[in-house]
C-alpha cells in the first residue's frame, strides 16, 4: 500500500491538509502511516507554498492511537516490542514539534492513545463536538511517553496526571474547560471553521511564524533570561518581510510575504 493511499495529501491557499486514511481501522497509526506521516511533515517544512499543516482523519474517527495488530505483528516477528525511545527513527510527535510550520489537530472524531499524543503535537486543536481526547495507556500497560511530558504543562499538572492515570474519556466540555481546544464545532461545520483558522494564520508573515513556534518550542521550560534571549528560527529582523509589513501597515493595504 503506498502512501497516498493510507494519507491524502491536499493544499489550497497554503494550507497543506494531511488526512489520514485508514478508516477502516479507525486511523490507527501502523508503522507505514507513521512513516508516510513523517515524510509529509518534513517535506511540507522546507515548502514555501506551505504556510500552515493540518493533520485530520477520515470517517469518524480522529486516530485511535497506534495500531495495536501491526504492532502485535511486529512483536511477534521480531521477539520484542521496542518502546519509542529504543526505535531507529524519530517518533511523529518529535517530528511534529521540531517542525517549523504551524500544526493544527482538526479533530473529527474521537483521539485515543497516540491519537490523542498526535493532537497534543500539534500547536492548535479545532474539535468536532461529538469529538472526545483519552490517555488510556496506563489501562493497557503502556506508558504514554509523550503525554506524560507535554500534557502537564499544557493543563494543570494535577488534572493532566488525573487523565492519565485514570485513562478515562476526556469530554470536549472539560477539554474547553482547560484549554486543550481552541475552537469547537458541530460535525458539518468543523472543515469551515478550521480552515478559516488556518487562513488567518496563514496571511501572516511566514517567518515570523517559523520564529514564534520554535522559539516557543526551544525556550519552554528555560528560566526567563534564557528564553528571551534565545535567538530561535530565522531573523525576521533583519528580513524583507519586516520592511514590507511596514510598508503595508502605513499604506493601509495587505502585506505581500516574499518568505525572505
Amino acid at each position: 500500500m503506498s502512501d497516498a493511499d493510507i494519507l491524502k495529501i491536499e493544499t489550497k491557499d497554503k494550507i497543506r491538509l494531511l488526512t489520514l486514511n485508514r478508516p477502516d481501522r479507525r486511523n490507527a497509526l501502523s508503522h507505514d502511516l507513521s512513516q508516510a506521516l513523517r515524510r509529509a511533515i518534513i517535506a511540507a517544512d522546507v515548502d514555501d507554498d506551505v504556510a500552515v499543516v493540518a493533520i485530520t482523519g477520515a470517517g469518524s474517527a480522529f486516530c485511535a492511537g497506534v495500531d495495536l495488530k501491526d504492532a502485535r505483528a511486529t512483536d511477534e516477528s521480531t521477539g520484542t516490542y521496542r518502546g519509542p525511545l529504543h526505535e531507529p527513527e524519530r517518533s511523529i510527535y518529535e517530528v511534529m514539534i521540531d517542525s517549523r510550520k504551524p500544526l493544527l489537530a482538526i479533530v473529527n472524531g474521537p483521539a485515543l492513545a497516540g491519537g490523542c499524543e498526535l493532537a497534543l503535537a500539534c500547536d492548535l486543536r479545532v474539535a468536532a463536538d461529538n469529538a472526545f481526547f483519552g490517555v488510556p495507556e496506563a489501562r493497557r500497560g503502556m506508558g504514554a511517553n509523550f503525554a506524560s511530558v507535554v500534557l502537564p504543562t499544557m493543563v494543570p499538572p494535577g488534572i493532566a496526571m488525573e487523565w492519565l492515570y485514570t485513562g478515562r474519556r476526556i469530554g470536549l466540555d472539560e477539554a474547553e474547560r482547560w484549554g486543550l481546544v481552541n475552537r469547537i464545532a458541530p460535525p458539518d461545520q468543523l472543515m469551515s471553521v478550521a480552515m478559516e483558522l488556518a487562513g488567518e494564520i496563514a496571511r501572516s508573515a511566514p517567518l515570523s511564524l517559523q520564529r514564534m513556534k520554535l522559539t516557543f518550542r526551544k525556550s519552554h521550560g528555560l528560566p526567563l533570561h534564557a528564553g528571551i534571549r534565545l535567538d530561535a528560527g530565522p531573523d525576521v529582523y533583519y528580513s524583507e518581510d519586516r520592511k514590507e509589513g511596514a510598508r503595508a501597515f502605513l499604506e493601509k493595504r495587505e502585506p505581500v510575504w516574499q518568505g525572505r
